[in-house]
């Protein structure tokens, strides 16, 4: 990276101990020149209160036999069964400019299917 290259931001979920968001960016800021990295912080138990952990959700649906929380054994091994190929050969990568629509392989994934790139105004 370039010196005095800013930070990539960051969007980071909180889960345990308590739950929570926090957003880490490069802004202006009043009390220096440029750009510099702020953190914006919440802690939903201070915003409302603090829902079920997400343990304590599975947990109570399995005691409660909500069934909507699991993935059956069937659709378990039907992932698997798509997954796996994927993960055995994976597929090339193919890099592409950053802020444009993607590689020209991707064009091929949706031929056929109606879609064009964008119309942006300039």
């Amino acid at each position: 990276m370039y010196e005095n290259s800013p930070e990539p931001n960051q969007l980071v979920i909180k889960m345990d101990p308590t739950t929570g968001v926090r957003l880490k960016i490069d802004a202006h800021r009043a009390d220096r020149t440029g750009s510099a990295p702020i953190e914006l912080d919440v802690e939903f138990a201070e915003q409302g209160g603090e829902g079920p952990t997400p343990y304590e959700v599975l947990l109570q649906a399995a005691m409660t036999g909500d069934h909507t929380r699991f993935t059956r054994q069937d659709g378990v091994e039907e992932t698997w069964r798509i997954m796996q190929p994927l993960i055995d050969n994976p597929p090339p990568v193919h890099p592409y400019a950053p802020g444009s629509w993607g590689p020209a392989e991707a064009d091929e994934l949706v031929a056929g299917y109606g879609w064009h790139a964008p119309w942006i105004a300039s």
